[in-house]
């Protein structure tokens, strides 16, 4: 039986605790390993799933999109509820669509968001320990906030690239970056046109040296211009990092 080809926009989420990563490596299990497993189960065909960007260990997701070029007339609920029967449990389908032929996850997003928790009281959440940085010590959020507006515009951002990650270009946009606080939790959230590798968690992981006081907010602006990784602070924990939505 011949069935049309359709390509199909997979919205994920996943907690990234027990996963290498997003994208498939030898002898790692990683989260596009679990995904097109469940879509071989489904289809009986080998696909490619291709996601909208790598997350490393340790990383969760509340919006990955994923773009399958698939073969089948089930409407997209039936295909929703078949991946999700087949996926464990740390890994979910949140909504499958239609989309034109040319979409594909990567190469046709726009924007990214990512948020990362800080716990900041004084006795770490059990609760929230795969999904949150613990810093027992009061951060000066005001300062961190002041150091923030530094990043938001076209930058080099070399200084928060991870030492072995090759690129053809370090630029990227920041279209807004931003902290709130709820209770002892602090959120950062950070848009962007693409990030480099570890790039939001080198930026926290500075932004938490300003909230200790070991900068002055003006200081931010001397680490972007100095393009070098040793001028940055450290890179903060995976656990705290979620892939929050991708926007076409």
């Amino acid at each position: 039986m011949n069935f049309s080809t359709r390509t199909l926009k997979l919205t994920i989420a996943y907690d990234g605790t027990g996963y290498h990563g997003w994208q498939i490596q030898p002898n790692a299990m990683t989260v596009q390993e679990r995904l097109e497993g469940a879509a071989r189960k489904f289809s009986g065909v080998r696909s490619l799933l291709d996601g909208s960007g790598r997350t490393d260990a340790g990383v969760h997701a509340w919006g990955q999109v994923v773009s399958w070029v698939y073969s089948g007339d089930l409407p997209v609920e039936r295909i929703q509820a078949a991946l999700n029967s087949l996926l464990p449990s740390d890994i979910g389908v949140r909504r499958v669509e239609d989309v034109v032929s040319s979409f594909h996850a990567r190469k046709s997003s726009r924007v990214k968001t990512y948020l990362y928790i800080i716990d900041n009281g004084l006795v770490a959440n059990p609760l929230l320990r795969r999904y949150s940085w613990h810093i027992r010590q009061p951060l000066n959020l005001a300062a961190m906030a002041q150091a923030t507006e530094f990043l938001v515009g076209r930058h080099d951002f070399l200084s928060f690239k991870a030492a072995d990650a090759n690129t053809i270009s370090n630029q990227r946009t920041i279209i807004q970056a931003r902290w709130l606080q709820r209770g002892p939790y602090l959120l950062f959230f950070i848009k962007g046109d693409g990030f480099l590798k570890n790039m939001v968690r080198i930026i926290v992981g500075t932004l938490v040296e300003f909230g200790r006081g070991k900068y002055c907010p003006q200081k931010m602006e001397e680490i972007i211009a100095a393009r070098n990784r040793i001028s940055a602070g450290i890179t903060a924990p995976a656990q705290g990092l979620v892939l929050r939505s991708v926007d076409y």
